[in-house]
């Protein structure tokens, strides 16, 4: 039986109900038998688990040779560039810390083989009681570009270690927290992310970097017959950064602040001018200019600030 990975992703959660099944991981060796309880292992076995999925259902696959790269699965074995199936798993109660491939291998790749990037990734989001028992809490079927951001010092969220670039790590898709980077809205972004970061990588820079892109997209126009208009870095990298969005909108929020306290500040002026018009005693007449002055200070004071607060957000523009 062929499927889809679309048709996997619906036969776990509607015909296997996995959201409503538990499991246990046994070990034994010699006459010891044990209940694993160690969650850090779970994400390999879900791996494992999934081509004995495959087998118990009669579905045909070829898996793959490299386990460095994705897909783990090629759900048509007839054609090794279509229906490819990654599986990954990672704690719910954490984050997600799997990597999506190894940076380089990666690049190279995708220029001679874009159809990669149609790889379907199946992510299972599990649990484990603290009596060993595997809950699955969420699964997901995701586009790569759907798992992926940008980070601060990279177009593209990496493992760097020592100033050398390492693995794809993925992004937060799965929580409705404020975070500072997004994840992609598009493949295209996501290319012109990967490309940007070939640039910055110093063992590409000066080989393969200059023509990455002409490549990558004659290669993905033969493969799909599109002609994909990827965008520059420079021009959608702020659409990515939350964090940077957040200062902003602080700021724009401050000046708005601003200006409704100098207006109060101004009402207040013009009220007590008014009192002081129509004071008929001494008294009335010096509280109202004790009033007036208090008010004025008070403007001076709130067009400070408001000053201060437009420096701040036009600085951010």
């Amino acid at each position: 039986m062929r499927v889809t990975a679309q048709e996997v992703y619906e036969k776990l959660i509607n015909e296997d109900k996995i959201f409503e099944i538990q499991g246990q991981i046994k070990f034994y060796l010699g006459d010891v038998s044990i209940i694993v309880k160690q969650r850090d292992v779970v994400g390999n076995i879900i791996q494992e688990w999934l081509q004995g999925w495959l087998d118990h259902h009669g579905i045909e696959y070829a898996p793959s040779e490299n386990s460095q790269m994705p897909p783990d699965f090629f759900l048509n074995p007839d054609n090794l560039t279509e229906n490819l199936l990654e599986v990954k798993a990672f704690n719910r109660s954490a984050s997600a810390a799997f990597d999506i491939a190894d940076f380089r291998m990666y690049a190279e790749e995708i220029i001679e083989k874009p159809y990669m990037l149609d790889v379907d990734y199946l992510i299972f989001g599990y649990d484990m009681t603290d009596d060993g028992y595997v809950v699955i809490k969420d699964l997901w079927l995701k586009k790569v570009w759907q798992i992926t951001r940008r980070m601060e010092d990279y177009p593209i969220n990496l493992q760097v270690k020592d100033g050398v670039i390492h693995k794809i790590r993925p992004a937060a898709w799965y929580s409705e927290a404020v975070t500072d980077y997004s994840v992609f809205t598009s493949l295209e972004d996501f290319i012109c992310a990967i490309e940007e970061t070939v640039y910055l990588e110093p063992k590409f820079r000066n080989t393969i970097a200059s023509t990455w892109l002409t490549k990558f997209k004659r290669n993905y126009k033969a493969t799909f017959g599109v002609e994909l208009d990827i965008p520059r870095w420079n021009n959608i990298k702020d659409k990515y950064d939350m964090k940077s969005v957040r200062i902003k909108e602080k700021a724009q929020e401050d000046v708005n602040k601003a200006e409704e306290a100098l207006q109060k500040a101004k009402d207040k002026l013009a009220d007590s001018q008014s009192k002081l018009d129509n004071a008929k005693t001494e008294k009335q007449i010096e509280k109202a200019k004790a009033a007036i002055e208090k008010a004025e200070e008070k403007i001076a004071a709130c067009e400070n600030k408001l000053a201060i607060a437009k420096q701040k957000l036009n600085a951010l523009i």
